[in-house]
């Protein structure tokens, strides 16, 4: 099922590359949208197919180290995949600014994965010592509680 949705977005982001501007309902649409937003449209598209990916691959137990550069290699091919079809489309040509636009999303997305795996590492190392100060402090107070009915005896 996972796959399923990758495949389903990539066929969302081919079929965006291929819409001819003024042919039909979408491309009609497409006319009236910005092209500047049309531009940076690419980076959050091709980040989220790299999200995609490195999860789907990490539900097949890949690490993380091998999971994160395959799956902005994949995203990359396939943003210059859809860029050379997008250049055969009438109305429509091949760019390679919308390239480094996808890798600038790919590199952010998997900027944003790494961050959310050393965040929770810190977590992690932060609540082993606040388990440790915890049954220290404990220890501590046992002791001192042991020590004075000691001495009121």
């Amino acid at each position: 099922m996972a796959f399923g949705i990758v495949l389903g977005y990539m066929g969302l982001l081919y079929f965006g590359a291929i819409i001819a501007p003024g042919v039909g309902l979408t491309g009609h649409l497409l006319v009236l949208v910005p092209a500047s937003f049309l531009e940076w449209a690419h980076a959050p598209g091709y980040g989220i197919l790299a999200i995609l990916l490195t999860r789907r691959l990490q539900y097949r137990a890949w690490p993380l180290a091998y999971a994160l550069p395959v799956a902005a290699a994949a995203a990359f091919v396939f943003g210059l995949w859809t860029e050379v079809f997008q250049g055969s489309v009438q109305g429509r040509e091949a760019s390679v600014d919308d390239l480094v636009t996808d890798a600038i999303g790919i590199c952010l997305a998997m900027i944003l994965m790494l961050s959310e795996t050393v965040r929770s590492r810190i977590s992690a190392i932060c609540s082993c010592c606040q388990r440790r100060y915890q049954s220290l402090y404990q220890n501590t107070a046992s002791d001192q509680r042991d020590s004075t009915r000691s001495a009121l005896q």
